[in-house]
């Protein structure tokens, strides 16, 4: 299986649309997103890069695990961030953090400290060896201007339709 990590910065009138305007930034904004907790399955590959949402998709479901932050406090910094460790035969965990703080530095050194914490205790739990060494992070950090702001990132399993009704 293949797991892709895309980022998405996005803003707009309201929060919600500012979501929306991440979503489209990361490539997903045309899914009905199912959120999934954080087991990554044996056998795994993760690449990073922006997800392209295939034109004959358009309203599939999209198997994905997420971290989210929206807000419209000007002058403040947001960041999102997706960690993961994953094993030999490629079977993981991933975790996900979001912060809102006064200076981009802050948001970036807090994310990676609850991802590293959280990481150790999941790994730890499930019997997976952990060291910061095989941690692996990806983060999206903005400043809040003027209108509200959302970060986002996804890790993306699969996309799936829908089951047609027949007549």
């Amino acid at each position: 299986m293949n797991i892709t990590i895309s980022t998405g910065k996005g803003q707009g009138k309201t929060l919600l649309s500012a979501f929306d305007s991440a979503l489209y930034d990361a490539g997903v904004s045309n899914y009905n997103l199912i959120v999934l907790s954080s087991i990554i399955p044996p056998g795994t590959m993760i690449k990073q890069q922006k997800y392209k949402t295939p034109e004959n998709e358009y309203g599939h479901k999209l198997y994905i695990v997420m971290s989210e932050k929206r807000s419209r406090e000007s002058g403040r910094y947001i960041g999102a961030a997706v960690g993961w460790c994953q094993e030999e035969d490629g079977r993981g965990i991933f975790v996900e953090h979001s912060f809102i703080e006064n200076s981009e530095d802050m948001v970036k050194v807090q994310l990676e400290d609850e991802v590293k914490k959280s990481l150790s205790d999941l790994c730890h739990l499930r019997g997976y060896s952990f060291t910061p060494k095989k941690m692996n992070i990806k983060m999206c950090v903005t400043k809040v201007t003027d209108m509200p702001s959302s970060v986002l990132v996804v890790a993306i399993y699969k996309a799936e339709g829908w089951e047609q009704a027949i007549s």
